[in-house]
Order: structure tokens, then sequence, then C-alpha cells
């Protein structure tokens, strides 16, 4: 491991994650960029998590054990409490990375010093670890965040600055969207970069059911509620939006299958990023694509 490369603390909260805990920290273990930490936080697990982390040899896993489950906003907050190094990333115990993710990003943010979040495009697959979409891709560009604005990427993406991130606590109050809810105010007056190329691979449409898209639509709705003081019109027509997305998907859902919602969230994968996608699968060992 180079001492020289800056060190990357991984943010991992789990809970109950036995079935994909092993892809999640492989995807980690194949980066091309060697200095890193995630800390993982097992927030009361009842399954086999508690005796998968505890033998995990690579002494680049910190792990975490809460005795009860605490929730997702507690458990990110103490694996925050516990990063060190320079930059901060994220990975849910349920998706994976890009080998180059990690290295590709920090590129990204030691170039651009005036940066202090890059994110990446994230493709979504299925139980059989096929592509279903594409979301989150960006033109490579610098931009400036003003609070209450729509952001075209995700937290789980990103790489940010320790420094930074650790003067923006996690909302422990939030049950859900603190995730959200971090990133803007992480962001308030500051650039980002949204990468073109899909990085991290996410598992909606194993992990996303109808119950779950009427929460998000819920939660979105509290969300941009709280943001109409500071941008009321974006936010205004956001919650509109949100309506009547609820309203016909509490309509349509008993009558159709869940993922044409899902998929109505991002656009079709290329051929290349099929093929990528293979490749990645196929170094990971993944059943079906070996």
């Amino acid at each position: 491991m180079s001492t020289s490369q800056p060190l990357i603390s991984i943010m991992m909260p789990v809970y109950n994650g036995i079935d994909t805990l092993a892809l999640a920290t492989n995807s980690l273990l194949k980066q091309t960029y060697p200095n890193w930490k995630c800390v993982i936080v097992n927030d009361g697990s009842s399954d086999g998590t508690k005796a998968f982390l505890d033998n995990l040899t690579d002494p680049r896993f910190v792990i975490v054990h809460f005795e009860k489950n605490l929730g997702r906003p507690i458990a990110r907050q103490a694996a925050l409490d516990a990063a060190q190094g320079e930059y901060l990333a994220f990975l849910d115990a349920d998706d994976f990375y890009h080998p180059e993710k990690l290295a590709e990003q920090v590129q990204i943010l030691e170039q651009y010093t005036d940066v202090d979040l890059v994110s990446c495009g994230n493709a979504c697959y299925n139980a059989a670890f096929n592509l279903e979409t594409v979301r989150g891709c960006g033109n490579g560009i610098a931009k400036v965040y003003e609070y209450g604005h729509r952001l075209n990427c995700a937290l789980r993406t990103s790489l940010v600055r320790l420094d930074l991130a650790r003067k923006v606590p996690f909302n422990t109050k939030l049950k859900h969207a603190q995730d959200t809810d971090f990133m803007q105010r992480y962001l308030v007056g500051r650039k980002y970069i949204s990468m073109p190329s899909v990085r991290y691979y996410y598992s909606e449409f194993v992990s996303v059911t109808g119950k779950k898209i009427l929460k998000t639509y819920y939660y979105s709705l509290i969300h941009h509620s709280s943001l109409l003081k500071y941008a009321f019109w974006p936010n205004f027509k956001a919650m509109l939006v949100t309506v009547g997305k609820a309203s016909f998907t509490a309509v349509v859902l008993p009558f159709t299958d869940v993922n044409y919602f899902l998929k109505k969230r991002g656009r079709v994968p290329t051929t290349s990023e099929n093929e990528d996608f293979n490749h990645v699968c196929k170094q990971l060992n993944i059943h079906g694509k070996v």
C-alpha cells in the first residue's frame, strides 16, 4: 500500500446483510486504489452478519457492533465519527463498486481542489444480475449547488472531503432520506462534479418494493416542503410532480409489477455499460456471470 496516496474511509451501515455482504466487501478488495479503510457498522443484526464481519481478515475493515438495532442514521453517524483520512465514500451493504471507482474519484478531487464532491452514474440490476436501468450520469463539468435545488446524483455514489463532512452531522431523527439531507447540507454553495461513467452498482430491482416506493414519495414531499423557504418554485413544482406520481402509483401498483415503476427512474443501459457490468461480475465471481 502506498502511504503517499490519500486515505479514503468508506461508510457501510448494515442490518441483517448476510446475503449480500460478501459481494459488497469483495468489491472493495478488488479496488485498484489500495489506501482505504471501510468502517462497517453492524446495526444490531440478528442473522449471521456479526460472525461474517468478525471473520474478515483484511485490517482495512474496521468493525463496529451495536448490541441492538438503532437505525440507519445513527449507524451512519457512528461510521462518520470513526472515519479517518482525507476522503469519505459510501457503500450500502447490498450494493457493490466498479474496481476503478475510488481511483477515478480521488484523482478528480486531487486535481480540482475547489470541488468538494464527485459522484458517478449508478446502474441498477435485478436478481439475475442483469442490468435494468442507469441513472445519475453527469457531464463531468463542475457545478455550484444552490440549497433547495435538484441534484442529479446520490450520496451512495459520491466521494467527499472528510474534514468538511465532519462539520455536517447526520440528522439522526430522520428515519428515511437522511443521506439526501446530509448531501444537500454538505454541498451548500460548494462545487460538485457528476462523472459520466457508471462506477456504482445498485440492487434496486432486488431490494425495492411497491410499499417502499410509496414511502419514498411521502418522504420526498416532506423533504421538499422543508426547502420551500430556500427555493420556493423548484420545490413547489417538485411537490406537485411527486403528488401526481404517488397518486398514479397508488392506483396502478395493484395491477402491475413494481419493476414497471422502477424502470421509469432511469434509462436503458448501453451496450458498453452492459459489457462493463458483466466484466465486473466475472471479476467478483458472481454466480451466472463466470
